[in-house]
């Protein structure tokens, strides 16, 4: 007989993959049909970066991406919504879009000692490879790095692939939902490092074998590992958001050079309370929860778009799991289980 306990996490687990291609699938529906009217246009705004792009295909660039990013994740919360109102979830406090009763100035504070704490590894990654190239990157992304700066329409383009948009609509999904739902039925150590390793695999970019990508994977599981910690510790995005956006600009190695130093200082003065949020946030965490959500989302989500069937098992994914949560909310636990539940 398969405990309740068993069957919770495996619904929120299914739940959470389904969502994940499911959500993707929408998309491609939704800009097909989009395109077939011409009210969008087709085209990758990432084919339209080279070093040689002009002010105006900079712009064309941006509005497209605005359009394809507000479209993706709509469509994933098109599905996310009406299941979190069927779980009771409701209000912008069910996906983090709170302060969780805290003051401004902490939240804010929590976000840059996030930065502190764990963007060093990136900043590092980068001066690296800024002195000594580590391999190549996606294409659209050397073209990011190496066209003019000194534009504004780079830095609106920047806004809206980095340090504007991204951190918002991404703490949103991976932390305000990914996490938030597996932590329900797996507890916060377990989502963390799960949604950190879905997160981190969730960058096609930096999945190609060399040793540029393979320190980035290492630098951003680390960042996101902080991510999820703080919004755990919290309860809020904001410090999350924070976190991510200050280290999504765009900076010269001179810049990221001068950051690192801040780090390093802002180390010294951060790092008792963060060892006391992560021992906070790990307490009871037991490593086998971890290791197999970190295996299950990172190989999903590597191998998502590489098998032909995988968003039709996606769906029954997601239909399984609404089918396990149905039963599970017709059934009330005897104070038997409930004991063993929280041993």
């Amino acid at each position: 007989m398969v405990s309740i306990q068993t069957r919770r996490r495996t619904a929120a687990l299914l739940e959470v993959l389904g969502v994940y291609l499911a959500g993707a699938f929408l998309n491609d529906k939704v800009v097909q049909l989009l395109a077939h009217w011409r009210l969008i246009s087709p085209t990758n705004p990432f084919d339209l970066l080279t070093i040689h792009t002009t002010d105006a295909e900079l712009l064309v660039a941006s509005r497209q991406l605005f359009l394809a990013l507000i479209l993706i994740y709509l469509s994933y919360f098109v599905l996310i919504i009406p299941i979190n109102w069927w779980h009771r979830r409701r209000g912008p406090a069910s996906y983090g879009l709170t302060r969780a009763g805290r003051p401004w100035k902490m939240l804010i504070l929590a976000g840059l000692a996030t930065s502190v704490m764990t963007q060093w590894p990136v900043l590092v990654h980068t001066l690296v490879d800024a002195v000594h190239p580590l391999g190549a990157m996606a294409p659209w992304r050397q073209a990011f790095f190496d066209m003019s700066w000194r534009r504004w329409q780079f830095w609106l383009f920047a806004g809206i692939l980095s340090y504007a948009l991204i951190p918002v609509v991404e703490e949103l999904l991976f932390r305000g939902y990914y996490q938030r739902r597996l932590a329900e039925d797996w507890g916060d150590g377990p989502a963390i490092i799960g949604t950190a390793c879905f997160f981190t695999f969730a960058h096609p970019q930096y999945l190609i074998a060399n040793a540029y990508n393979i320190s980035m994977i290492a630098s951003l599981l680390c960042l996101a590992i902080g991510l999820g910690v703080v919004f755990a510790w919290t309860r809020s995005l904001v410090p999350s958001i924070i976190a991510h956006a200050i280290i999504n600009v765009p900076l010269t190695p001179l810049w990221q050079g001068a950051l690192l130093v801040v780090f390093a200082i802002g180390t010294y003065f951060a790092w008792r309370g963060a060892l006391k949020a992560v021992k906070q946030v790990f307490a009871n965490t037991k490593v086998a929860g971890c290791i197999v959500l970190a295996v299950t989302l990172a190989i999903y989500v590597v191998e998502a778009h590489r098998i032909n069937a995988m968003t039709q098992i996606a769906i029954v994914m997601l239909v399984v799991a609404l089918g396990l949560e149905a039963l599970d909310s017709r059934e009330s636990p005897s104070s038997t289980d409930v004991l063993t539940q929280s041993s």
